[in-house]
């Protein structure tokens, strides 16, 4: 058992307590290694400033044999244990500037410089992604896709494009090759296989290595909350709404990365939005499509996909999806395993039938063979932003038009994702046709009562819930 966390940050080996484990890692690079490259404006993980490179050697995926972006704003060095760090400090190679740096000069890529850092960041994070590919050039589209998670306030937006598609990849060395050996790696390999228990008047951090023991840790320390990479709770941490101080982490649990299946998947409740996507962007590409509005890459390579049902949030974009699939949830406890589906695992505001003592830890659904799925997130910025209505819709018609199935879910219209079954059953075993798609078109509006907000109001949601179910129908009809 360790009582420290470890990790490597610009190749030195750092080994912490309470007291920096504590901290977000914003804070442990700008105020306790005087780091002040990396640096930081929302807080909130929306616009890039703090971005920084993390390489896990550990969960095995598509990503992850590079050092990629991730917000260091949000994320708590605790949760960063068994990983190698790099920070913009660390891209220079002696006197010769990175790439990504030199492209920046060159480009005019930088006007008040404050976001500059974060930038140079991320592109540095996507050279490395060509380099262990071997592609020699970076295309304005693949740019644009990559610096989604970082915002240029002064509006040199074409500077920084421009920079990215100089960049000389033939030249670049890759960062791993510079930060990362045999013995950094042995080293990591041996803290991920020793579980952590950190005690301290106001801090307390334990990472089992199984399932059994996180669940007894549950049971024993009931007011614990349970995290993947608490990229939505280092939000609210850093608006002191709650402080992180007691905590039940899942990273070291190898089992929880593995996303497997051909027919049925079944997803660990360690797997990332940004492995989620690289695994079904061939299954289901409307949804991979739709994933690609969700959060930024940053958030993306940090956040876990059950983290972002459990968190239940009513606007949450991947709660839809599974109540398309009718997914079930896996919850563990000391007393064993039980299956929830998803359609009955939300009951009200941020209320879940998750019990005190589970823990989600996989999320198991049937790859769609024969249906079609619709997947629309309505927002007022197409990237990054938060829903103001989604909607996923999964339809299975036989060759005479008649729905054998139909699964309509939303979110942003009521206090839970939503499962419209009501509009379901009027059309299951309907021809789809005019006559039944508006009379499910009036019968939709039954089904929920949304609220008016800043986002939208609530006439405005039931028109978008309207006209995206109307067009879905018209369109399957027509085929």
């Amino acid at each position: 058992m360790r009582n420290k966390i470890v990790f490597y940050l610009n190749g030195k080996r750092h080994s912490v307590g309470a007291t920096e484990a504590s901290m977000m890692l914003s804070d442990y690079l700008r105020y306790d290694q005087g780091l002040t490259g990396t640096k930081v404006v929302c807080a909130e993980g929306d616009c890039g400033a703090c971005s920084v490179l993390r390489f896990f050697p550990h969960a095995k995926g598509v990503d992850w044999q590079n050092y990629i972006p991730v917000n260091s704003c949000i994320t708590q060095v605790a949760t960063l244990d068994g990983s190698s760090l790099l920070t913009v400090e660390a891209l220079k190679d002696n006197d010769r500037l990175h790439e990504a740096q030199r492209a920046m000069v060159d480009c005019h890529g930088s006007q008040c410089g404050f976001c500059t850092p974060g930038f140079v960041v991320t592109l540095g994070g996507l050279v490395e992604e060509k380099i262990s590919k071997n592609e020699k050039t970076i295309t304005e589209q693949e740019a644009k896709n990559c610096l989604t998670g970082n915002l240029c306030r002064c509006t040199g937006y074409q500077g920084i494009i421009d920079a990215a598609v100089s960049v000389d990849l033939k030249i670049e060395k890759s960062l791993k090759s510079r930060y990362f050996d045999k013995d950094q790696e042995k080293d990591l390999v041996d803290t991920f296989n020793t579980p952590v228990e950190i005690k301290h008047d106001d801090f307390i951090f334990f990472a089992p290595k199984t399932i059994k023991e996180a669940c007894t840790f549950l049971e024993n320390n009931p007011d614990c909350r349970i995290i993947a990479s608490s990229t939505d709770l280092g939000v609210v941490h850093n608006k002191r709404r709650l402080k992180l101080e007691k905590l039940l982490s899942l990273h070291l649990i190898p089992e929880l990365y593995q996303i497997v299946g051909n027919d049925q998947v079944s997803l660990g409740a360690r797997v990332t939005h940004t492995e989620f996507r690289h695994f079904i962007k061939d299954t289901m590409p409307e949804i991979a499509h739709y994933l690609d509005l969700f959060a930024s890459p940053q958030i993306k390579n940090l956040a876990t996909v059950v983290g972002n049902v459990a968190t239940a949030s009513p606007i949450g974009d991947t709660p839809p999806v599974f109540l398309a699939l009718d997914a079930k949830l896996v919850l563990a406890s000391s007393s064993g395993e039980r299956v929830v589906n998803i359609s009955d695992f939300f009951l009200d505001y941020r209320k879940t039938l998750r019990k005190p003592n589970e823990i989600i830890v996989r999320i198991e659904f049937d790859l769609p063979k024969k249906s079609t799925l619709k997947a629309i997130k309505n927002s007022n910025r197409k990237d990054l932003d938060i829903s103001a209505v989604n909607m996923v819709m999964n339809i299975e018609m036989d060759s005479a038009k008649v729905v054998k199935e139909i699964r309509l879910a939303a979110g942003g219209i009521a206090a839970i994702p939503l499962r419209l079954k009501k509009t379901e059953d009027s059309l299951r075993g309907q021809k789809l046709d005019k006559k039944s798609i508006e009379a499910a078109l009036s019968l939709v509006h039954s089904e929920f009562n949304p609220l008016s907000d800043l986002r939208a109001s609530s006439a405005y949601r039931r028109i978008v819930v309207e006209n995206s179910l109307s067009r879905f129908l018209h369109e399957e009809a027509a085929k």
